[in-house]
């Protein structure tokens, strides 16, 4: 094995700049994260490139026992391993024969079952949950706009003028989410038909509590109390607080779930599972194993008439 004296963390900042152009950004600010919680993990005298084994990756990896995180763990490893072994840094093999030194790291596999869906129960446990603040309003829009199974970051950067607020003409509203420039999917852009529900939380808040917008260029629906866009960093750290909110509640809250109870109400409603993959934003290719991860064999509804999916969670009729 080649071992040479440079600094992991110089190593690992050549990765992130030499990657900037070839990865996406997001993704690549998550290796890089991954990367310097390893490097911060080791001794200060053994972060170097000569002191690393893959015993010593192993070690690290096993200090989590979700799954999902050790998978995005070994992902980043192997991602930064396999960058060292193309430009003959830190490799196995001859200089015409270079393999990478992880290449055995086995990679966990995401579990069968997507992550669990909430009960009608549990997410009205979780509104009741939310605090009389001054961002009130807000938490409740964004948890009926998430309630249609977007993902985080797509509500995150969703834009004020891509909500389509029902009309007479058209009394249907519609979320209008653009998948090509703020998430991996390449389920490009899609129409998204808005639930009573959301249409009144996104107005109470947009009307009553929303501040001006303080930032440059698109305007975001969800803005921070200073009137900015949210970072990740900071929309996470909101999550975070309803979280611990909520354990004493029994609630184990995650803002992924909502996607999971979206497909299962939809399923269960008789939608057709084409028109499932395209609401939920899957790719052609992902969107039948996708499907069978989040809804599973629950049978199909033969209910001809129902209400909207989210009047039973929030008490309404149809």
């Amino acid at each position: 094995m080649r071992r040479p004296e440079f600094s992991l963390n110089e190593a690992i900042s050549w990765y992130v700049s030499d990657y900037a152009s070839e990865v996406e950004a997001s993704t690549l600010r998550s290796y890089g994260y991954r990367l310097h919680a390893f490097s911060g993990w080791l001794p200060e005298g053994q972060r170097t490139l000569a002191s690393l084994e893959p015993e010593t990756v192993e070690r690290w990896l096993r200090t989590v026992a979700n799954r999902h995180s050790r998978m995005n763990r070994t992902i980043a490893l192997k991602s930064f391993a396999r960058y060292l072994a193309e430009r003959k840094v830190w490799y196995v093999g001859t200089d015409d024969a270079r393999v990478s030194v992880l290449r055995g790291l086995r990679q966990a596999q995401p579990a069968t079952r997507g992550t669990p869906a909430y009960k009608d129960e549990d997410v009205r446990t979780i509104l009741r949950a939310i605090p009389e603040t001054s961002t009130r309003l807000r938490t409740l829009a964004i948890i009926a706009v998430e309630l249609h199974g977007f993902r985080s970051k797509e509500v995150r950067t969703m834009l004020l003028e891509n909500i389509v607020f029902p009309t007479k003409a058209d009394p249907v509203g519609h979320f209008i989410v653009d998948c090509r420039k703020r998430t991996k999917s390449e389920a490009g852009i899609r129409l998204v038909p808005m639930e009573a529900v959301a249409r009144d939380a996104v107005t109470r808040y947009v009307r009553m509590e929303r501040p001006a917008f303080t930032g440059e260029g698109e305007e975001p629906l969800f803005l921070t109390q200073q009137g900015a866009a949210f970072s990740g960093a900071g929309w996470d750290a909101m999550a975070r607080r309803l979280r611990e909110a909520l354990k004493s509640e029994g609630v184990a809250f995650r803002q992924h779930r909502f996607r999971s109870t979206r497909a299962q109400q939809l399923h269960a409603a008789g939608v057709p599972d084409s028109s499932i993959i395209e609401l939920l934003g899957w790719g052609i290719e992902s969107g039948q194993r996708m499907l069978h991860r989040y809804v599973g064999r629950i049978p199909l509804s033969t209910l001809k008439r129902y209400p909207p999916l989210l009047d039973g969670i929030y008490g309404r009729s149809a």
